[in-house]
């Protein structure tokens, strides 16, 4: 991961658990799995994390299990 974390628009490519924030949402937590697919919270299931248009927290929060 980045030293220094910060916002980016960047879409993590490391599965586990990052922030994610749009203009319709609220910053939230998002689990990526192997594929790069968002399988948490269940209303991002199965989308395709690059097709997410927001910012990212460029640290990962932890590695999904």
């Amino acid at each position: 991961m980045v030293d220094s974390p910060h916002w980016t628009s960047v879409t993590p490519i490391d599965r586990g658990w990052y922030w994610y924030r749009d203009r319709l949402h609220r910053p939230m937590m998002l689990r990526i799995d192997e594929r790069s697919v968002v399988d948490s919270p269940p209303e991002f299931d199965d989308i395709q994390a690059t097709v997410l248009v927001g910012d990212w927290w460029s640290a990962r929060i932890k590695v999904s299990v």
